[in-house]
């Protein structure tokens, strides 16, 4: 798997900020630097959301080191160390060790690079900054990946892990999460553990469910390392698959055209096809548009054995030993010996054999070290992974009952509202019933005792005037009294109207 294969897709974000090729030369606070976009720079440093701030200016500082010329990186480091200063820039020292971490990798000193790093990760967990801490372990994580220090960054991916859990709420995706296992994947890929490798690449698969745009983004990469564990299990059904996924018209990546080209070769070497694996490894070795690896003359090699190439093979592989890389660590060590013993044998010097074979076991031991190491990792990986979910479900459970509890108090401060309500209506009916008995009474009062009476009082009037021998004489002198009756009635009717509209 190619050293960089996962690196240049673990955080895409961190490739938003490009660098202009064609700028020009901004007046630094300490020295002159083309290729620092100073407007940028600042908009940068004057943001005030803390988290963005972060983000924006690791990618801007990276670009910035990995676009310089080597001779050039000081000024840079001074450039930006003097904006940092100018703006005030909170959590400067970690920004100024990233950036010397960061060259310190350009320039390949990986040992100052290891030490830089570390060193910011150590002020960030001090500072208990966790988006820093994530980018940190993370970095950290590439480089020893770059040493062939696979414990150490299998780790150290495992701690950025446990941050960026603590960051969900910062993120719109799983996209960080699901490269961190796709870089935890290729560091089992490495050490041999295939399996183990294939659980992490579908745990990364499986975080980006419903997540067109991040599947779109790291599909390929995910799907090309699965070709290239399953090629190492001989399983050429697995491989054909996800080569022709690869080969899909929604397929995207820039490494694209070498994923598919690789796993081509690799169906021919699966199918004994040695001679035709033999010329297209070569053909691709020569293209501009392939990116080349030290994988291509290793399968080179065990293509030139398996044909009976013997001495093309044991060029190859002498290359190999002589070479210093990545992929010469003890599990690859240990096959290029063991096919140079073959070889030997072959050839009928049992001397060189038996020589081949011995430093062959060496290299065994040393890598059942690393197997171990790497198994001891992986279980705590694994109580990592079961410490997570306990707390997940821990905060689930939290949350469902601070809601029971909400909707329980709710629905007995509702029960308790209701009561009240019922115990108000029922007692307002109450009353109600009593002021209209009360008023009933009065009211019955009002027209036994006084419209009765004057009403009786007219009533006698027009009973005298009806008897009476002269009624004009007796009506001038009565009309007084039933003009005072009738108006004592009707000043008694509108009491009672006034009763009953109250």
């Amino acid at each position: 798997m190619l050293k960089s294969l996962t690196i240049a897709f673990v955080f895409p974000f961190l490739m938003l900020q490009t660098v202009r090729a064609e700028m020009r030369q901004v007046p630094a606070i300490q020295h002159e630097q083309v290729g620092i976009n100073k407007d940028t720079l600042i908009s940068i440093l004057t943001q005030t959301d803390d988290f963005q701030r972060e983000k924006r200016l690791i990618s801007f500082s990276k670009s910035c080191i990995q676009a310089s010329e080597n001779d050039k990186l000081q000024a840079v480091e001074d450039t930006l160390s003097g904006f940092f200063s100018k703006y005030n820039l909170p959590n400067k020292d970690i920004f100024l060790i990233f950036i010397k971490g960061v060259a310190f990798n350009k320039l390949h000193d990986l040992k100052q690079a290891e030490a830089y790093m570390a060193k910011a990760v150590q002020i960030a967990g001090k500072n208990n900054q966790d988006y820093l801490m994530f980018q940190m372990l993370s970095h950290l994580g590439f480089v020893q990946t770059d040493k062939g220090d696979y414990i150490g960054a299998i780790y150290n991916y495992r701690l950025a892990t446990i941050e960026v859990r603590k960051l969900r709420d910062k993120f719109t995706d799983n996209r960080r999460e699901s490269s961190l296992n796709i870089n935890i994947s290729d560091l089992f890929y490495k050490t041999g553990f295939y399996s183990q490798s294939l659980a992490y690449l579908d745990k990364a698969w499986a975080l980006l469910d419903n997540d067109t745009t991040s599947k779109r983004l790291l599909s390929s990469v995910i799907f090309y390392n699965k070709s290239e564990n399953y090629f190492r299990m001989n399983n050429l059904d697995s491989v054909k698959a996800y080569h022709n996924r690869l080969n899909e018209p929604g397929a995207t990546n820039y490494k694209l055209y070498t994923y598919r080209k690789r796993t081509e070769y690799y169906i021919s070497l699966l199918q004994h096809n040695y001679a035709t694996a033999i010329q297209q490894i070569k053909a691709l070795q020569k293209s501009k548009d392939y990116a080349p690896s030290e994988l291509e003359d290793q399968h080179l090699a065990d293509a030139f054995y398996q044909n009976k190439q013997l001495d093309s093979a044991r060029a190859v592989i002498n290359k190999l030993l002589l070479a210093e890389g990545e992929s010469n660590h003890p599990e690859i060590k240990y096959h290029l010996y063991e096919t140079l013993a073959r070889i030997a044998e072959k050839e009928g010097d049992y001397k060189a054999s038996a020589y081949n074979f011995m430093l062959a076991l060496k290299q065994s031991q040393a890598n059942n070290i690393r197997l171990s190491q790497v198994g001891n990792i992986s279980s705590q990986i694994k109580l990592d992974e079961t410490e997570s979910s306990f707390l997940e479900k821990t905060a689930i459970y939290k949350k469902e009952r601070l809601w029971l509890l909400f909707i329980v108090s709710v629905s007995t401060l509702s029960l308790v509202a209701i009561g009240l309500f019922y115990r108000n209506v029922k007692q307002k009916r109450h009353y109600e019933k009593l002021l209209f008995e009360a008023k009933k009474e009065e009211l019955a009062f009002i027209n036994s005792h006084e419209v009765r009476k004057h009403l009786t009082n007219i009533l006698g009037i027009i009973d005298i005037l009806k008897h009476s021998d002269n009624k004009v004489e007796e009506y001038r002198q009565i009309e007084e009294y039933l003009q005072q009756s009738a108006s004592l009635l009707d000043e008694s009717i509108k009491n009672i109207s006034e009763k009953l509209n109250e």
